[in-house]
């Protein structure tokens, strides 16, 4: 069974982009329109008020 290295290897092993590793976007100039950051901003704060009613009653 003279395959390459590649076969040889653990299909379940695979390489996690550098990207989905760490917690910040990547450096850009550009900006997220301003609906999409309006958007993330109100999905953050329903959250945090969930949490905190779950929390505080």
């Amino acid at each position: 069974m003279g395959g390459s290295n590649g076969a040889a290897q653990d299909p379940t092993a695979y390489i996690v982009p550098a990207r989905r590793v760490r917690l910040r976007s990547p450096a850009n100039d550009n900006r997220a329109p301003l609906g999409w950051r309006v958007r993330r901003m109100v999905v953050y704060v329903l959250i945090l008020a969930l949490i905190a009613g779950i929390v505080l009653i």
